[in-house]
């Protein structure tokens, strides 16, 4: 009785909220667990196909988004988070909220973006049956501490997959790969990018340099960004698994990238821009294999694929056309940027929203470890906005990087910021607007009141 009065006590917070505009992903978790604290374990168990918990610093989002859409086209009923409510009120609103008129999920899975954190309480819940993990940078200090720190979440979540479960690990991250030695069920994924342009270079931002075993400096054969490529340690021998999904040709702006699956080679459409995005493909293809989707199924699901919220996410406005890209750590930062850059066309407006919430990350100090430098050196003809709470502070970090002051418009509140930039925005600009993510909620509902897009919401 506890628990069908905690089903649908929060179902009903979900309309309530849905109705009275509030959105509502976390909420109905909140008076579920409430009522019924073992709410989240009895509605996992009762999914056919059990739950996979997808986790990592950067490309969680994406990576769910992708593998929930290939999963479907595969004819598989999937729940999934797909507003990125991630921590475990979020996960149980997902599952509480599944199936609008039974007591129970009628669904054969569940796909759960679930934050680093969160994964020892979620997966001692959930008895995962996979658990894919994307990578591991330095991400919100103030809240996670030292990279070890998120690691241990993820290995103590990982401690409780089903018996017969599987890992799906990115096989070019030492961190992420390390968490396989023990386990006898692991698809690896990564990337082999032999004569084209890939090669080992300059540390940018490298969070995992030393060997996860012995704590040796790493060798690198090839680094492709971060510490994220093929690598040894040639003390204790540690290195790179052999992927078994392995991207073998790929190239900004191409239209079709090669991947191998243990042999067996394969063109699927290359949607996403920048490097870090055909590893969110390769996470999400992983998942989809173990779940016997084909090459053919995963090619048209793909094509129909639209990126995740906020992820670079396309939105028109008329014959205008803006990117909304989610920044949260140096890392991922850069990889925006690189893909910025690797846009040909001139003339670009940049809009950057920093706040320092919670959800933020309330040290900011990190955005002196993204490289603007760089790549203000190969921007000169851009112009910029800054806004949100620490609008001021990232102005400063551009003119430091050496953006002239005179190109730099700083407006702190975002939807005033929004205001200007498309007054002053034609046919002609190419838009990109890169927020944190509290600023990114703050975008996107300026968005939706305007009429540019639809409300996000889970349900």
């Amino acid at each position: 009785m506890r628990f069908a009065l905690a089903v649908w006590l929060g179902r009903i917070t979900g309309w309530v909220s849905r109705l009275t505009g509030r959105g509502g992903s976390s909420l109905p978790g909140l008076v579920a667990r409430r009522i019924d604290p073992k709410v989240f374990m009895r509605l996992s168990a009762h999914l056919r196909q059990g739950v996979i918990l997808l986790t990592g610093t950067n490309g969680k989002t994406t990576t769910a988004a992708l593998a929930s859409h290939l999963l479907r086209a595969r004819g598989l009923r999937v729940i999934h988070n797909r507003a990125g409510a991630n921590l475990i009120l979020g996960l149980t609103a997902t599952l509480v909220q599944a199936s609008r008129f039974r007591l129970l999920p009628t669904a054969d899975l569940a796909l759960l973006e679930t934050d680093e954190a969160t994964m020892p309480k979620a997966a001692q819940e959930a008895c995962p049956r996979v658990i894919a993990v994307t990578n591991f940078f330095r991400d919100q200090l103030d809240r996670y501490g030292e990279l070890s720190t998120t690691v241990n979440f993820v290995r103590r979540g990982i401690e409780s997959l089903a018996d017969d479960g599987w890992l799906v690990l990115n096989a070019d991250d030492p961190q992420v790969a390390y968490l396989g030695q023990e386990h006898p069920h692991v698809l690896y994924f990564g990337a082999d990018l032999i004569g084209q342009g890939q090669h080992a270079g300059t540390y940018d931002v490298a969070d995992a340099r030393f060997c996860p075993r012995c704590g040796t400096l790493l060798q690198y054969q090839r680094l492709y960004y971060a510490h994220i490529g093929v690598y040894e340690c040639r003390y204790c021998q540690f290195k790179r698994p052999v992927p078994d999904l392995l991207l073998v040709d790929w190239e900004p702006g191409m239209p079709l990238m090669r991947i191998d699956f243990r042999g067996e080679q394969f063109a699927v459409p290359n949607r996403l821009p920048g490097l870090y995005n055909a590893y969110n493909v390769l996470a999400a293809l992983s998942v989809a294999l173990l779940y016997e989707v084909t090459p053919h199924e995963i090619r048209e699901g793909l094509e129909a694929m639209r990126p995740a919220f906020g992820r670079m996410e396309e939105v028109r406005i008329g014959d205008r056309v803006l990117w909304l890209a989610l920044v949260k750590n140096p890392v991922g930062f850069n990889q925006v940027l690189e893909t910025i850059r690797q846009d040909p066309r001139p003339d670009k407006h940049i809009l950057l929203v920093i706040n320092d919430r919670y959800a933020d990350g309330q040290d900011v100090s990190w955005l002196w470890d993204v490289d603007f430098e760089s790549w203000v050196a190969t921007q000169r003809h851009n112009t910029f906005w800054t806004s949100g709470i620490r609008a001021q502070d990232m102005a400063l970090r551009l003119q430091y990087a050496g953006v002239n002051p005179e190109h730099i418009t700083v407006i702190e509140n975002p939807s005033e910021a929004m205001d200007d930039l498309l007054r002053r925005t034609t046919a002609e600009h190419v838009t990109y607007i890169t927020p944190t993510y509290t600023a990114l909620l703050e975008v996107r509902q300026y968005l939706t009141d305007k009429g540019y897009t639809k409300h996000f919401r889970e349900g």
